[in-house]
């Protein structure tokens, strides 16, 4: 991926953040000084390369969050999401390991982040660019928080353990070919390996699809400027507004 390109990544993914703290986060934990549940948004950038972006605090309790969005399929309704395996980075021989399977990560928990955003009347009704999207651009956003151990463990039980991700990963990218911007092998359980050679680092992920995701969520969340409303597994909604 080009300089300009994570500039404008890292942008959107930023505009998403604010929209989560205003319109998610504020609104399920209590804000008083005596409160025993709060939230705090990470920017620290060490604790961020430990897949840190947001720690919420239960009773003195803490949860660690990795944020993970579908920003480039805003509001396609796709129903997987894509866990990185591996990508090739500049000043290493060899692809570096991705931050599903890198296990040194301090992540407790995924929040998967499905967003819609709003559409561009000037450009005939289409999805607004990355890179001029702004808090109040996203419109309805579907989230899962997902324990990482309890997924590593699916997968293993699936027969998808580490190793075996690698050695997909491995094989996807001895096979692969420039001609496509995308090559993906469909294994069993709806899960796929896919490559993206479009991208400069040339990522191979793993495409776990939402019915296996539903079931591990702790919780699921539709958010909203107007008010988000929470599921759990067993169907229960609960509504949150300002």
């Amino acid at each position: 991926m080009t300089r300009s390109l994570r500039q404008q990544d890292m942008r959107a993914e930023s505009k998403l953040a604010e929209f989560m703290d205003s319109y998610l986060y504020s609104r399920i934990t209590p804000t008083k000084d005596d409160s025993k549940l709060k939230y705090e948004r990470k920017h620290d950038a060490k604790e961020q390369l430990e897949g840190i972006d947001v720690c919420i605090d239960v009773d003195s309790k803490k949860f660690l969050i990795d944020e993970k969005a579908a920003l480039y399929y805003s509001n396609a309704d796709i129903d997987t999401f894509a866990f990185e395996i591996n990508s090739l980075q500049r000043g290493w021989m060899l692809p570096v390991e991705g931050w599903f399977v890198n296990y040194k990560l301090r992540t407790e928990y995924y929040m998967l982040i499905w967003p819609n955003v709003k559409c561009d009347r000037k450009r005939g009704w289409v999805r607004k660019e990355i890179n001029a999207l702004e808090k109040d651009d996203f419109t309805i956003v579907e989230t899962m928080l997902i324990s990482k151990e309890k997924l590593i463990h699916k997968m293993n039980e699936l027969g998808y353990n580490k190793q075996k991700l690698l050695d997909y990963a491995r094989v996807l990218r001895e096979t692969n070919s420039e001609d496509n911007k995308h090559i993906e092998d469909t294994l069993e359980h709806g899960i796929r390996i896919r490559i993206s050679t479009h991208k400069a680092e040339k990522p191979v992920n793993v495409l776990i699809p939402k019915k296996i995701l539903k079931e591990l969520a702790e919780k699921r969340y539709f958010v909203s400027k107007e008010g988000c409303a929470s599921f759990e597994n067993r169907g229960v909604a609960h509504g949150y507004k300002n």
